[in-house]
């Protein structure tokens, strides 16, 4: 079966008159390039408003399909706009084809663009194209790209070398609880579960600056930070701030972004995740301002941000799959973009919280480690997982691809009939007697922190594996009733 290629539509904005595009095949070899006149002035009105209306977290289903439409119409002229359409209609539904859609902004020029919340972004209703929502479609990859003097470099894996994972935890008595266990022990089963491949440091909790420190001079490659984060107003500029822990304390001890980001002097690891509030935010006043800004802004490759106040559950939610997706061996874009994809499954689109977390690379594309072939990666699979090593190719196994098909109404009515029908027992044992249809120990492998999550990523995996059809007529066969009106 052939496998899927990633195709690359790259939008750059220099200045506040035109919006240029490159189109790239698999090979990085150009399609042809466009260009259009950047109409954010005209809209820029109304993307404040609606800006106002999400940042209060009061953003309706209706306002947030305004907003994205605004935000894409600011971006796409007439004649763009057919020119996105059509590549994307002849690759990603027509051919079944990745497409990767780079964001490439000059922030020294144009800071006020740059801290617009483009995960928002969504094709208009008048284009007739169906709900395509551009930083969660499954088919697709929104990243903000980084353009540094000098790009980073994909990690080489020295033979027998262990992937090595950090985890630090700054949860001072003096703020609120940081619900941080459901990511900690994602991470300790991942490692457990893969063992040969993965390896998790010790956590340390609380996170001294020493402390972080001696945690990165053990060279992790992914380092993941849970704590609290604000953006505030210092002598008239916006600076984003990280909550670490006083020594002996356990008080807050703030620290701006320019001192976090001195931090990862010691070490640079290849993806840093910030599960703090407000920590992918950037300043409109100064360019490179926020926590993530300055992070990359060390020559990190990828940095993994939430852009506004989000609930501990909902950054667990998002952790949860972005792990889940990268133990599956894939680009670490392609795992922030189904991890934005689960909360608006969870949240139906009708709030800010799937447009929330942001992914800021600097790289070519996704793939951060060294290249392994395609028989050593096949070989690796076990209990359908695939280990995470090796620069993982386009051509993973067909189970690996991506749920479509289903809309989102048709998830949330299969996801309420299973919650009418079955308890979490009953489905548990009906997978069971079933394993020859849906493998070993399947829903053990289904992550979430509760049934109804569960049952999100329970759809999503059997969509992935295109089981669908095949679990419905199994309950069927108890239910009669169950599903009718898929």
């Amino acid at each position: 079966m052939m496998s899927k290629k990633y195709y690359t539509y790259r939008i750059c904005l220099n200045d506040f008159r035109v919006v240029k595009i490159e189109r790239y095949d698999p090979q990085n070899q150009s399609l042809g390039i466009a260009s259009g006149v950047f109409g954010y002035q005209e809209k820029r009105q109304e993307i404040q408003r609606l800006l106002e209306i999400a940042i209060n977290y009061e953003l309706s289903e209706e306002q947030t399909c305004q907003l994205g439409e605004a935000l894409f119409n600011s971006l796409f002229d007439s004649r763009l706009c057919q020119n996105f359409i059509d590549f994307y209609y002849k690759f990603v539904q027509e051919e079944e084809q990745f497409l990767r859609i780079e964001l490439d902004i000059d922030e020294q020029k144009i800071p006020e663009v740059a801290a617009l919340p483009w995960e928002f972004l969504c094709l208009p209703e008048s284009t007739n194209q169906g709900t395509v929502w551009l930083a969660t479609d499954p088919n697709l990859v929104f990243y903000r790209h980084r353009a540094l003097w000098n790009s980073a470099k994909p990690i080489q894996l020295a033979k027998g070398e262990k992937l090595r994972i950090a985890l630090a935890i700054s949860s001072p008595k003096n703020l609120s609880n940081v619900e941080y266990l459901e990511v900690q022990e994602k991470l300790e089963n991942l490692a457990t579960e893969q063992s040969e491949e993965i390896e998790l440091l010790p956590i340390i909790n609380p996170s001294t600056p020493i402390a972080i420190d001696g945690l990165l001079e053990r060279k992790p490659h992914i380092f993941h930070f849970i704590g609290h984060g604000r953006f505030e107003d210092e002598e008239g500029e916006k600076v984003g701030k990280i909550a670490l822990v006083r020594p002996g304390l356990n008080q807050a001890k703030w620290v701006d972004e320019k001192f976090f980001a001195s931090l990862f002097v010691r070490h640079r690891p290849g993806i840093v995740v910030l599960q703090v509030c407000e920590g992918g935010k950037q300043s409109e006043s100064e360019a490179f301002k926020g926590v993530a800004a300055k992070i990359i802004g060390q020559n990190i490759p990828v940095v993994v941000a939430m852009q506004y106040e989000i609930t501990n559950a909902t950054a667990n939610l998002f952790s949860d799959e972005f792990y889940r997706r990268l133990g599956k061996g894939e680009p670490v874009d392609m795992a922030v973009q189904n991890g934005r994809y689960v909360l608006g499954l969870e949240t139906q689109y009708q709030n800010r919280d799937f447009a929330t977390p942001v992914i800021f690379m600097n790289l070519r594309n996704g793939y951060l480690f060294s290249e392994k072939s395609q028989d050593e990666l096949l070989n690796k699979e076990q209990n359908g997982l695939l280990y995470l090593t090796g620069e993982h190719k386009e051509y993973l196994r067909s189970r690996r691809r991506l749920e479509m098909g289903l809309t989102d109404k048709q998830r949330k009515y299969l996801r309420e009939e299973i919650e009418r029908v079955l308890d979490e027992d009953t489905l548990r044992m009906s997978l069971i007697e079933n394993e020859e249809i849906f493998g070993k120990n399947f829903y053990n492998q289904i992550s979430g922190s509760s049934y109804r999550n569960k049952l999100t990523f329970l759809i999503i995996e059997l969509k992935n594996r295109e089981l669908i059809n095949d679990f419905i007529e199994v309950v069927q066969n108890e239910y009669p009733n169950f599903a009718r009106d898929l």
